[in-house]
């Protein structure tokens, strides 16, 4: 459409006029003052009488429309402006839902993880109950499992999307290892070094138990006993195509004749389940070198795990 330096539009194409009507102006364009079109136009004409340009989105009655007008100068004078419409309806009705589903996904992440949190409780509840020392031991193994999994879904639902700050997630791990493995009795230290970045949550979430067995069991098998004391590290990289995740302790070193595919614990076999079949990566355990220490290695291809979101 075009406005006359009075401000009068004195040409309206056949899409600005239909683009007013979705707005409930009814009236004919043409001659109209642009004031005069129940909307703030103050805003509209004060810009162009100054020479700027101007743009807007008006909502009516659930219908978006878009304006830009732009001043026209001649010989330093504002001749006139051409204004420019769009209908947005559909896009802002999009956005909203958008916006209502990306809600939704943080309510159910949140939800999850309560109930993730109460089974936890449950079980510590039932821990308390029983005389074995093994039931015991087995059912806090289990509660650091499922708190795991919680921490991701806590985090997710903070998130505006799928992907989550990994090493948002990784600091609590270590603090909930720490706290229930760890005494003066041990004085092991737990340090993270590196950054994971952003993870899909189908990588984040198995990946956090993966982690929590790691550290556990770098705790438990490398400083067996009361006194011992070390160090553990958690390294994490990631270069957009793999993710690297490295657990190094030096403590007493892997048995002698040990090897991964033959390993019968219940925490390694999570792990090498989670890592090969879920993660599609791969995971290699070893005595450091001078045999002081055991290290993992695991391997996450990130772009397998992006082909598969994308199906």
């Amino acid at each position: 459409m075009r406005l006359d330096a009075a401000g009068v539009i004195v040409y309206a194409s056949p899409n600005a006029v239909s683009a007013y009507r979705r707005l409930g102006v009814t009236a004919n364009l043409i001659g109209e003052h642009i004031a005069k079109l129940d909307f703030d136009e103050e805003s509209t004409i004060e810009a162009l009488n100054r020479g700027r340009p101007v743009e807007d989105e008006v909502d009516a009655s659930g219908a978006w429309v878009y304006r830009r007008f732009i001043p026209i100068i001649h010989a330093g004078k504002v001749t006139g402006a051409i204004g420019i419409l769009r209908d947005i309806t559909e896009l802002r009705h999009r956005d909203r839902m958008l916006l209502l589903k990306d809600a939704t996904i943080r309510e159910i992440h949140h939800r999850v993880k309560n109930n993730l949190q109460t089974i936890s409780s449950l079980l510590r509840l039932q821990s308390r109950r029983l005389d074995s020392p093994e039931a015991k031991d087995a059912l806090e193994e289990s509660v650091r499992r499922i708190r795991s999994i919680a921490l991701v879904h806590e985090t997710l639902s903070r998130e505006t999307g799928d992907d989550v700050q990994f090493n948002d997630i990784v600091r609590p791990l270590v603090r909930m290892v720490e706290e229930s493995l760890l005494s003066p009795d041990r004085p092991v230290r737990v340090t993270v070094d590196g950054d994971a970045g952003k993870l899909p949550a189908r990588v984040a979430t198995p990946l956090a138990v993966v982690l929590t067995e790691l550290v556990q069991n770098a705790v438990d098998h490398g400083y067996p006993r009361d006194g011992d004391g070390g160090g553990v590290i958690v390294m994490l990289e990631n270069d957009g195509h793999e993710l690297r995740l490295r657990v190094v302790d030096d403590g007493v070193g892997l048995p002698d004749g040990f090897a991964l595919e033959n390993a019968t614990g219940l925490g390694l076999s999570i792990v090498r389940s989670l890592v090969t079949s879920q993660m599609e990566g791969s995971i290699e355990m070893r005595t450091n070198p001078g045999g002081r220490g055991a290290g993992v290695d695991v391997h996450v291809p990130l772009l397998i795990n992006e082909r598969v979101d994308r199906g």
